[in-house]
């Protein structure tokens, strides 16, 4: 499936640079908290735990313990900062994925895909709404006969604990056939009525970013499709909707800004093809600035760092520094 082989694998670029999909965040106003990020575990690329850090780098702090085997990422901190929902790929239930939610300092564990059952294969990309009541995600549900492409994937939003699922995207499409369109990354507007999503189009073969309303109606496309943008996220303020292109290039890509309406498109990052990637990240909750992940970061491994800077580009720190793959980043706000 290809979708999934974009998730799952790991494939090696020219400058040593290891290439995965990344989610979106959610970011919601106030004052700047920490950011957490996922980390490898090993070479491998095969484990990944979710770790926070202060802005300056300082105060790391390890939030999940997956067991080998097991990678836990697209995590998305909660409106008062006290959670994190997240995506375990390698889990027993659906290999591909589950949801969960943990305590910023790794407690309360809170399995989510409870209502992931029978051709429901798995569950991904979780954000909270901005009241925090609930959460929103998509979902594959397999088709019959298999699709060489993907699943069936769509937007779906369910409550905060798990319950209460409903569909909101390709409400006219069968479930039991691929319909050529997938829906990733459903990020909520800080009024809560609209998703910001990226939509992949197979007879395209590439991916745009979408607008949409709670109930599925107002699908309006925002950035046009030889950006292959990906992996929205929506200013603190609802101006802006951040985005990384290029998602199937294994070494090119940079940040973008859009407003809502599809106008004021305009690059964040320069880096030239061949020279490196960008990959998802965040607004900071005060909405001065932005938090994105990199490849090649720091170090003759060519492994992605976390980096911060200001809308504009400008003012760019590598905050991890260090030697294995980091990426995922997502800038939470402080606990209220």
């Amino acid at each position: 499936m290809k979708r999934l082989a974009v998730l799952a694998a790991l494939v090696t670029v020219a400058f040593s640079v290891v290439f995965t999909g990344s989610p979106a965040h959610a970011t919601f106003p106030g004052k700047d908290g920490r950011i957490s990020f996922r980390r490898y575990l090993n070479k491998a690329h095969s484990r990944g735990a979710i770790f926070s850090v202060r802005p300056d780098g300082t105060g790391e702090r390890q939030i999940t313990y997956p067991k080998p085997g097991v990678n836990d990422f697209e995590q998305d901190w909660s409106p008062n900062g006290r959670w994190i929902a997240f995506q375990r790929q390698g889990g027993p239930r659906h290999g591909d994925g589950d949801l969960f939610k943990i305590g910023a300092n790794g407690t309360h564990r809170t399995y989510l895909s409870g209502t992931c059952t029978g051709r429901c294969a798995a569950d991904f990309s979780p954000f909270w709404s901005p009241s925090g009541k609930r959460i929103s995600f998509s979902r594959w549900i397999s088709t019959s006969p298999p699709s060489g492409n993907c699943c069936f994937t769509a937007v779906f939003i369910m409550h905060a604990d798990g319950t209460h699922v409903r569909q909101v995207t390709q409400g006219g499409a069968s479930k039991h056939h691929y319909s050529g369109l997938e829906d990733y990354n459903p990020v909520w507007s800080p009024d809560g009525d609209r998703f910001a999503f990226e939509r992949y189009s197979a007879k395209r073969d590439k991916h745009a970013i979408f607008t949409v309303h709670l109930d599925g109606t107002h699908l309006h496309r925002i950035t046009p499709w030889w950006l292959d943008g990906a992996e929205p996220d929506w200013s603190p303020n609802g101006r802006w909707i951040f985005f990384r292109s290029k998602k199937e290039c294994d070494n090119c890509g940079n940040i973008w800004l859009v407003h809502p309406g599809g106008r004021g498109l305009r690059a964040v990052t320069h880096t030239p093809a061949g020279k490196g990637k960008w990959f998802s990240g965040s607004f900071s909750p005060n909405g001065l600035r932005i938090t994105a992940a990199k490849a090649p970061g720091q170090g003759s491994a060519g492994n992605a760092d976390v980096y911060i800077m200001h809308l504009d580009g400008s003012h760019r720190r590598n905050l991890t520094k260090s030697s294995p793959w980091e990426s995922y980043p997502d800038w939470g706000p402080r606990p209220t």
